[in-house]
Order: structure tokens, then C-alpha cells, then sequence
């Protein structure tokens, strides 16, 4: 049986079907079917003039006049899936009288061009263009992958981003992060018109709690990790990586911050006068910090030293991104290091179990306050100026070896071993 073609078509070259895959194989082969017509809805496959794939559109008719909506192209949007797509491009129509894909069909292709972009600007800091890409590599590409773009709404992004993150013990602050990069993608999108139409303009994140939940409460969580689960925590560090044994010790043994930790770098490390500085520029304060090490500490950082250099990284970080880059660790990849040996804890929950500890020491109020570069008032600082570098030396050397009393071998020196070399690269 001959092609069937339809003289009433807008396109003379029409072939009416229900449209599948399998058809649109079939007829793209031949050179004289331009387009086909599905039998269930006002809907064309357009085929374009390579032959190689085409472009979905839907016709609206609305108080005699026809529109034609483009609502996305095969072979990336499948058969199978555009019922869904015109659902929502129908929708999406009745609402606001317009609609366009233009540029993406899927949510992942705009999240792609937003992060690009964004790297393209260099309007934002190094570490905030690593986390968004981060955040859009690891999480939002993966699960919208293949979702069309007009497809979004309160209840997709609960069930496939909100809820999932939660059940797999992420923070609130974090989750929230994630809907924000994606809410910013659309709105940028929008806003340089390559969507036509925002569908999640309305949606807010309060919006996926209940009316009695406090977000800003949510962020105040009891430490998970007791001070009994210390030694487990220390065990469990032994068998990690030099750099996520490091890491995790370092912030474990003096307090710091995850954000502060990753960024040090060799030249405000001394060896001599022991002690480790994260300038003003690092710290979350703004204040410059100074933290004594311990003789212990010395010894474990000038082994990690010698490693970096057995490897022939020869930088200015203790975490490098990598060996060939001189560039810090982003936030997300130090906090992947803290998930491969954490056991429900984070790194925040280290600077809170350190903290404890120190009060269960005796160490005194305002040492503790120091050593967490908390702000300090008008008195503290007298206080401060007078009294508290030896305190501090006193507290950390406690407490150091208070941890060795936890697990002897703790801050035993990173052994330049050739297996643990090559699983490091």
C-alpha cells in the first residue's frame, strides 16, 4: 500500500498516523513525506531537511485562528512521550495564551546552558561556579534527565528532588540550594526569552512543608554524633584516603569548619612555630584565625607533605581538586569525602562534637569561643589579647591527646605506600 497523502494538509507532504517511533523511522526515509499527522491529537512531526530528526508541533485553535506551539524535537523528546508533553503544553497555553520550547525540550538541557552560562559570565567566585556545577552534574541532570521542560511542577519536584534528597539524610539548607539552582535556571531562561513560559515561577520552597514546620528551626539540629561514637569515628578514618583521612582529622582535632579546612594551604601551615592560619579571606567571620598544632599534628602533616610530593603534587593546597590543579577542593566534593566515612554525621556535627569535648576538658568558656572564631564582644578581646595563645596551646594539646586516649593511632604519619599512591590517582 502507497503512501496516503493529506491534500487538506498545511503541508502538502502529510502523512497521516498514529505517530510512533517505529513510523517516524519508517517515513523518514522517504524524501517526499515532509511531516506527519497523529490521528489522536492536533499534532505534527515535522521532519527536518537533513532527515535525521524533527520538530514536534501542536496546533491550538482558539476563536477561529490556528497557533502553532513547538513543543520539542525527536528523537529526544520519543513518541512515547509526547502525550505528556502536549498535556502540559495545553495547560500551559490555556493559562497564559503562549507557549515555546524554543531552545530545550528537556530539564536537563536547561540546566546544562544555565551552569555553562554562568561559567561564561565569571560573575560569580571560583567556588561558587565548582558548587553550582557540582549541584547540577551530581543531582539535578541526573533526576530531570529527559524531563520535558514544561513538565514541572510542585508535585514532580517533590517526589523525584525534595523527598528523595531528605531520604538520603541531606540538609535542609542543601536541598533548598538545589531547588534554588533550579528555580534560577528557569528564570534566567525565561527571562531571555529561550522559554516562553516559567512553570515553576509560583512554586516556593516553604510550599513543600507542612504549615507548622519551621525551615529556619530546621537548620538548628542536635549534634549527631555522640561523644561516645568518637573512637568509632577515628577507627573508621584508618582505612580512608591520606587526603579524607586528613580532612576529616583536621576538623575533627581543632573545630574548623568544612569551608575553612578544605581551603588551607601550605604557606600558612608552620612547621616551626606550629600552628595553622586561615586568613580573614577564608574564614566564614571574616577574621583572620591562627590554630596551634599539636606535636602529633605536626607529625601527621609534614608525612602528608612528603606524600603529596612522592605523588608529584607540589601545590599550594593540602586538598587539591586534583593533581594537576592547583585549586582547592569545592564544597561538594569535601563533603562527598566526609559521606565515604561518616556514619549519619556530617562535617558540621565534628565541629559540634569537638566543642563538647572541650567543655567536658574544663577548657575554659571563652577558649572554646576562640578556637571556633566565634564573635567576640568588647571584654572577651581584652581577654583575648592578654591571655589566649597559651590557652589555646594548653586546650589543644588536651585535647589531642585526649583523642589518642580514644584511638591510640590516630595521628599515626601517612605511610608512602605504592598501593595507597595509586589508589589515590
Amino acid at each position: 500500500m502507497g503512501i496516503r497523502l493529506n491534500p487538506n494538509a498545511r503541508v502538502t507532504s502529510t502523512v497521516r498516523c498514529k505517530i510512533s517511533d517505529a513510523q517516524i523511522r519508517k517515513h523518514m526515509r522517504d524524501p517526499r513525506v515532509r511531516q506527519l499527522k497523529d490521528e489522536r491529537h492536533s499534532l505534527y512531526l515535522r521532519f527536518n531537511a537533513n532527515r535525521t530528526g524533527g520538530t514536534w508541533w501542536l496546533m491550538v485553535y482558539e476563536d477561529g485562528e490556528q497557533v502553532q506551539l513547538r513543543v520539542g524535537r525527536w528523537p529526544t523528546t520519543k513518541a512515547d512521550d509526547i502525550g505528556d508533553v502536549v498535556s502540559a503544553a495545553t495547560v500551559q497555553y490555556k493559562r497564559c495564551n503562549v507557549v515555546s520550547f524554543r531552545r530545550f525540550e528537556t530539564v536537563d538541557q536547561l540546566i546544562d546552558w544555565h551552569v555553562q552560562r554562568q561559567f561564561r559570565l565569571k560573575t560569580s567566585s571560583k567556588e561558587r561556579l565548582a558548587n553550582i556545577k557540582s549541584m547540577a552534574n551530581r543531582h539535578l541532570m541526573g533526576v530531570f534527565h529527559g524531563e520535558p521542560v514544561m513538565s514541572l511542577d510542585s508535585h514532580v519536584i517533590d517526589e523525584e528532588l525534595i523527598q528523595p534528597m531528605f531520604d538520603d539524610g541531606m540538609s535542609v539548607s542543601y536541598v533548598k540550594a538545589m531547588f534554588n539552582l533550579l528555580k534560577a535556571a528557569y528564570a534566567t531562561a525565561r527571562e531571555l526569552k529561550h522559554i516562553t513560559i516559567n512553570p515553576i515561577a509560583e512554586i516556593k520552597f516553604k510550599q513543600f512543608f507542612p504549615d507548622n514546620f519551621s525551615i529556619t528551626k530546621a537548620q538548628v539540629r542536635e549534634c549527631r554524633l555522640s561523644t561516645d561514637q568518637v573512637p568509632t569515628v577515628l577507627q573508621s578514618i584508618e582505612t580512608a584516603l591520606p587526603n579524607e583521612r586528613l580532612l576529616v582529622l583536621m576538623m575533627l582535632g581543632h573545630g574548623s569548619r568544612i569551608g575553612e579546612t578544605r581551603k588551607a594551604k601550605w604557606s600558612n601551615v608552620s612547621f616551626r612555630s606550629k600552628r595553622w592560619i586561615i586568613p580573614a579571606s577564608d574564614a566564614k567571620s571574616r577574621v583572620e584565625m591562627v590554630y596551634p598544632l599539636s606535636e602529633s599534628m605536626v607529625e601527621l602533616l609534614q608525612s602528608y607533605r612528603e606524600w603529596q610530593l612522592q605523588l608529584g603534587y607540589e601545590g599550594e593546597h593540602l586538598f587539591p581538586v586534583s593533581w594537576q590543579q592547583d585549586a582547592p577542593i569545592y564544597g561538594a566534593l569535601a563533603s562527598e569525602w566526609v559521606k565515604n566515612v561518616a556514619n549519619g554525621w556530617s562535617g558540621h556535627d565534628l565541629r559540634k562534637r569537638a566543642r563538647s569535648v572541650w567543655t567536658d576538658l574544663g577548657i575554659d568558656y571563652l577558649v572554646g569561643e576562640a578556637l571556633l572564631n566565634h564573635a567576640k564582644g568588647k571584654l572577651d578581646l581584652v581577654y583575648i589579647h592578654t591571655h589566649i595563645d597559651l590557652k589555646k596551646i594548653e586546650a589543644i594539646s588536651l585535647y589531642h591527646e585526649w583523642l589518642k586516649k580514644c584511638w591510640r593511632t590516630c595521628f599515626r604519619p601517612v605511610s608512602i605506600d605504592q598501593q595507597i599512591i595509586k589508589k589515590a590517582i
